[in-house]
C-alpha cells in the first residue's frame, strides 16, 4: 500500500483506538460533552464566534463507537480503492485530494444545517472524493457494485453519488443519523479535483507569473527613479530634494532591503 494510504489507515485507526480509551476513561458524557464537541463538525460552532475550523479536518478521522460497521466500511473501502488513486496522482496530490474532499463535505454539511449542535463524524465524505476519483481516473475498470453486480467504475461511482442525492433530498437533515450532504460534498469535490486541478493550478501559476512580471516592471521604473534623484543630489546637494521625494527614497531603501533579505534567505535554505 502506498504511504499517503497507510499514513491515513494508521492515524484512523489510532484516533479510534484513543477515542475508546477516552470514552472508558472518562465516561460517556464527559467524552460527548469535551471529545465529540470539540473534534466533532458543529455546524453551529463553525458559523458562530467560536470559530472552530479545525473540526472540519478533525471531524474527518472521527468514527461512531457505539457502530463499528461505521469505521471498517469506510477502511475497507478506502483500502480498496485509495491505492490505484495514489499511484496515479502521487502523494501529495492524493493527500490534498482526500483532504478537499473531507474539508467541502464538511462545509456543506454546515451550509444546509448551519444551526445543528450535534456532531457529524466520519471519513465519508473523504473516502467517497477517493472513489469519485477513481471513477474519473479508471473509467472503464469493472468493479462490483455492492460486491454482487458487475459494471464499469465509472457507472458505479455515479450510481453511488446519486444514492447519496436521492438520500440526502428524501431526508431531513436535522434527524437523519447520516451526513447525506456531508457525503455528497465529498463525493463532487473528489469528481471535481481530478477534472480541474490542473486547470485551477494553472490559472494560479499564471496570476502569480503576471504578479511578478508586474513586481519586475514596477521595481525597474523605481530603480529608474532612485537613479534620477542620486543624480540631483550629485548635482545639487541632499538640501535640493523636496520632502516628497526623502519619503519616496526611505521606502525605496526598504523595499529593495526586504527583497535583498529574502534573497539571501532562498539562498541559505
Amino acid at each position: 500500500m502506498p504511504r499517503a494510504c497507510r499514513a491515513i489507515l494508521i492515524v484512523t485507526l489510532g484516533v479510534f483506538l484513543i477515542q475508546l480509551i477516552l470514552n472508558y476513561a472518562i465516561g460517556k458524557q464527559a467524552y460527548a460533552d469535551h471529545v465529540m464537541g470539540t473534534f466533532g463538525l458543529v455546524p453551529a460552532d463553525i458559523f458562530s464566534r467560536r470559530l472552530r475550523l479545525w473540526q472540519l479536518v478533525s471531524y474527518i478521522f472521527l468514527h461512531a463507537l457505539d457502530n463499528p460497521l461505521h469505521i471498517l466500511f469506510n477502511m475497507f473501502i478506502f483500502a480498496m480503492f485509495s491505492p490505484d488513486v495514489e499511484r496515479a496522482m502521487a502523494a501529495r496530490r492524493f493527500l490534498l485530494l482526500y483532504f478537499i474532499s473531507g474539508v467541502c463535505g464538511g462545509l456543506l454539511q454546515c451550509a444546509v444545517d448551519p444551526s445543528s449542535a450535534v456532531p457529524t463524524i466520519g471519513a465519508s465524505a473523504s473516502v467517497l472524493g477517493v472513489l469519485a476519483a477513481y471513477g474519473s481516473l479508471f473509467p472503464k475498470r469493472v468493479v462490483y457494485m455492492f460486491l454482487v453486480f458487475p459494471m464499469k467504475a465509472k457507472h458505479a461511482v455515479f450510481l453511488l453519488a446519486a444514492v447519496e442525492l436521492l438520500s440526502a433530498v428524501m431526508g431531513n437533515p436535522h434527524t437523519d443519523a447520516v451526513a447525506y450532504f456531508a457525503h455528497l460534498g465529498g463525493f463532487m469535490a473528489g469528481f471535481l479535483f481530478v477534472r480541474y486541478e490542473w486547470t485551477v493550478r494553472g490559472m494560479v501559476l499564471r496570476s502569480i507569473q503576471r504578479h511578478y512580471i508586474r513586481e519586475l516592471e514596477s521595481d525597474r521604473q523605481i530603480r529608474e527613479r532612485v537613479d534620477d534623484l542620486l543624480d540631483k543630489v550629485s548635482r545639487e546637494g541632499v538640501s535640493s530634494l523636496t520632502w516628497r521625494e526623502r519619503v519616496f527614497l526611505k521606502r525605496a531603501s526598504k523595499r529593495f532591503k526586504k527583497q535583498r533579505t529574502r534573497l539571501e534567505d532562498s539562498r541559505r535554505r
